[in-house]
């Protein structure tokens, strides 16, 4: 299949054997904002307007994926100014909403700033993108310190949980068997609701800092470098900048929710695997695959991951299952009632930004509990099987099945909220950055030390240099 400009490329190859075509960075996109907006409204909970446009934004993932789209090497015009748009809007609900005094002033300033300077760059085409790219990412660093400080305490039952974990692993106790409250009425107390890798990744910042947020910080940031490095000399460079200025991103930080760790990994993972660090690769993918519950969700797509191999997606899998075990050995009933049975048989929420949600407030009864299990098994089945069949085996394909198989999950569901929300639009992202870096090809040979990143994306020695004059002309998006 070819084609000529921005319109066309043999870039991929799903199972049927056609290949891709440009065109997804506006569906993508359009998908981030819907996904982005309806997760803001509510601070992630339900209500009529955000489950239309969690709906539209699954659907705009759904259509990338049927269509088999790939977004461009390079956004045009409509695309940037789209996204300069968006970023700009997200300036009047900068943080969030039980921080208070001077560091919460401060926070919302700074994310003022960095949501300014960036649309700024995007509408005007400046140049410098790459370090306008690493400046937003460091104001929003400061704009996460200060949100932190302006809320020592907050209302939920994650912060706790993860507190109290830190403190157990630094006395050596079992985060499963530690007791503790957050003194907040129906919400979980004692136990570890999450798989271990969580409470193990943030804990070192607990040690230094006395609060596990700066960890779920330092992995935000760490998601931001990763897509900036991946398209350095491009203005998609700027996208990185989008996983610390997602609509109430500072809210999602006040809130503990370690789903921007499964995000980190997933996409130090693909950056790993389209330098040729394989080995990288593996241990970041079992690291994201221990943290929480619903990541095991990526691993049957993993195995189809042609850049990454079924026998490493095995290993990690392995891997992962060798790291949990002791957690469960050494406390059975209380890892199973922590990390299995309170996530099961979580009652259904009618605050839940989801279409189960809206069954329920239009007089819906669920009835038989194994039939509403049945409906989200087949449910998240159907869109593995769609990623599987129509988008192309590599990372990018990868990444947009996540996010599709992500945000049907969410919507069928029935607790879904801000935090998975936002881990389905950091998917998006990852994919809009990696799709071009990846089109045409698998991964690339290990790396030599001093070797050029992929994101220097140096201009290609041409086919007729290396092979002679080509028999059949070959159009590159």
């Amino acid at each position: 299949m070819t084609s000529s400009g921005q319109h066309g490329t043999a870039a991929g190859q799903g199972l049927s054997g056609a290949g891709t075509k440009t065109g997804a960075e506006l569906p993508l996109l359009g998908a981030w904002v819907a996904i982005g907006l309806g997760a803001a409204l509510g601070n992630g909970t339900y209500s009529a307007d955000a489950v239309v446009l969690v709906t539209v934004g699954t659907v705009l993932l759904v259509f990338c994926a049927a269509r088999r789209l790939r977004p461009a090497r390079e956004f045009d015009r409509v695309a940037t100014i789209a996204a300069g748009v968006v970023v700009l809007g997200g300036v009047h609900d900068a943080a969030g909403v039980y921080g208070s005094g001077t560091a919460l002033t401060v926070s919302r300033a700074l994310t003022s700033v960095a949501a300014v300077w960036v649309s700024v760059w995007l509408l005007a085409g400046l140049p410098f993108r790459r370090l306008a790219a690493y400046g937003a990412i460091g104001v929003m660093l400061g704009a996460g310190v200060a949100m932190v400080v302006s809320s020592p305490r907050p209302a939920i039952d994650d912060w706790y949980m993860l507190q109290a974990a830190g403190r157990g692993l630094s006395h050596g106790h079992n985060i499963y068997t530690v007791r503790w409250t957050s003194g907040i009425r129906a919400e979980f107390s004692n136990g570890f609701a999450y798989l271990p890798g969580a409470a193990l990744l943030v804990w070192p910042f607990h040690v230094l800092f006395g609060d596990v947020r700066y960890g779920i910080l330092a992995a935000m940031a760490v998601t931001a470098v990763v897509l900036a490095r991946v398209r350095g000399r491009s203005s998609v460079v700027l996208l990185g900048a989008f996983v610390m200025l997602y609509p109430k991103a500072m809210f999602g930080l006040e809130q503990s929710w370690i789903d921007p760790l499964v995000l980190a990994l997933v996409c130090v993972a693909a950056y790993a695997v389209v330098r040729g660090r394989y080995g990288w690769a593996v241990v970041a993918f079992a690291l994201c695959l221990v943290c929480k519950q619903t990541a095991w969700l990526m691993l049957p797509l993993a195995f189809f991951w042609k850049d990454f191999g079924w026998r490493r997606a095995a290993l990690a899998a392995g891997g992962a299952v060798a790291f949990t075990v002791p957690w469960v050995l050494a406390a059975p009933h209380a890892f199973y009632r922590g990390a299995v049975s309170y996530n099961l048989f979580l009652p259904a929420r009618l605050d839940s930004l989801s279409l189960f949600s809206t069954a329920l407030s239009h007089g819906w009864s669920p009835g038989l509990a194994p039939l509403v299990l049945a409906t989200l098994v087949l449910a998240t089945l159907g869109a593995m099987a769609l990623v599987l069949w129509r988008l192309p085996r590599d990372t990018y394909g990868f990444l947009l099945g996540s996010a599709v198989v992500m945000s049907v999950f969410n919507l069928a569901n029935k607790q879904s909220f801000f935090n998975e929300w936002s881990l389905t639009a950091g998917l998006v992202l990852a994919a809009l950055v990696f799709g071009p870096a990846t089109a045409g090809h698998g991964a690339p040979p290990r790396a030599r030390r001093g070797a050029t990143p992929l994101s220097q994306e140096a201009t290609p020695v041409s086919a007729e240099a290396v092979h002679g004059p080509p028999q059949v002309e070959v159009v590159r998006s």
